[in-house]
């Protein structure tokens, strides 16, 4: 119970530096998405719980921001699933794996974000959003999910050793 407390912790803390502290470090263009980065990457490693944080991290996202109600957890929902669908084939590297959820993952958010806001009205150009928005952003997420990885790999290490000690039920 402790560990997923923890988790909500974790993400709520990185749903309220995505949506504030990264736009005024970044600007409106480039900016790293962290809850899509850490959920995926989680869901890689460990499966069910890496799709709870995404819906978690989505919702939270959703609250903060003046997008429409939904475009984040409907952007990483989408994501995931795809990227559930697609990790069918065993991938021999760990960390090959993460980066292939983060790469669909976030690239199936921004086409969701992209077809959500055009049709809901706003004025969004599809193929200036994708290479000046999605690809940077997408390159990004893929540059931070090498750490990411890694500390998270170490967590799931240290939840593996926790868990042979536990009594069956």
């Amino acid at each position: 119970m402790r560990r997923h407390v923890i988790a909500g912790a974790v993400i709520l803390l990185l749903a309220v530096a995505e949506s504030s502290l990264l736009v005024v470090l970044f600007g409106p263009q480039l900016r790293p998405n962290l809850v899509l980065l850490t959920s995926a990457t989680w869901a890689a490693i460990r499966g069910n719980e890496g799709l709870l944080w995404a819906l978690g991290g989505g919702l939270l996202l959703d609250f903060q921001s003046g997008a429409p109600f939904g475009i984040h957890t409907a952007g990483i929902a989408v994501g995931s699933l795809l990227a559930m669908l697609l990790d069918r084939t065993p991938a021999g590297l760990a960390l090959f794996r993460s980066l292939n959820w983060v790469l669909v993952v976030s690239m199936a958010y921004y086409v969701v974000a992209i077809i959500v806001l055009t049709a809901t009205g706003r004025n969004v150009e599809a193929l200036d959003s994708l290479t000046n928005v999605a690809l940077p952003n997408t390159l990004v997420n893929l540059l931070l999910a090498l750490p990411t990885h890694a500390v998270l790999s170490r967590v799931q290490a240290r939840l593996r050793e926790q868990e042979r000690f536990l009594p069956e039920r």
